[in-house]
């Protein structure tokens, strides 16, 4: 009795998984060579799916103002504000490209807005296109987004842009069977 309901619960587990994977997005990293090999213009690019391979956090902090003041009980209290604005942008996002830019680069949108966009790119052809920034110390990437500056948080400069291809074959087979021959 335990053997085969110990069956069932992994038969049952295995369709499961089976069934988790073949959901998955089939999606493959976005390189120079693909462009080329698949003649993808700015057109067909501005037209396809993109995903974003990792999760981005973007943030800009700005220090408000400091005040000093004595309470009730005379005691000194130091006062100061900021602010703290984060971007999120999980792994597998998706995203259109909203500008074809020089030097192997793509704006690439995961918001609503089209002035909201990541550069990412392959400007010294070394394979998959990038998350780009203007700078980078200490892991931290230094970026322009939505006309604000922003800082790319640590492991956002792993992210690359990937995208799904479907591959469709069309093979024809024409069989005939030989029905056989007598002699006349």
């Amino acid at each position: 009795m335990k053997s085969t309901f110990l069956n069932k619960s992994l038969i049952i587990l295995g369709l499961g998984i089976i069934t988790v994977l073949s959901g998955c997005q089939n999606t493959i990293p976005f390189t120079n060579t693909v462009k080329k090999q698949y003649n993808l213009d700015d057109a067909k690019l501005k037209k396809m799916q993109f995903y974003v391979s990792h999760d981005i956090t973007l943030q800009r902090g700005e220090r408000g103002e400091n005040s000093q003041e004595l309470d009730e009980d005379g005691k000194l209290v130091v006062s100061s504000s900021s602010t703290l604005d984060e971007i999120l942008v999980d792994g597998s996002t998706p995203g259109v490209c909203v500008k074809v830019l020089p030097g192997n680069k793509l704006a690439i949108s995961f918001f609503e807005s089209d002035d909201q966009y990541l550069v990412f790119g392959d400007p010294n052809n070394r394979g998959r296109y990038n998350l780009m920034g203007a700078e980078w110390k200490s892991g931290k990437g230094k970026i322009n987004f939505g006309g604000k500056v922003y800082y790319i948080m640590p492991g956002g400069a792993s992210a690359y842009l990937k995208f799904e291809m479907k591959k469709v074959r069309d093979d024809k087979k024409s069989t005939k069977k030989a029905k056989g021959r007598t002699v006349k």
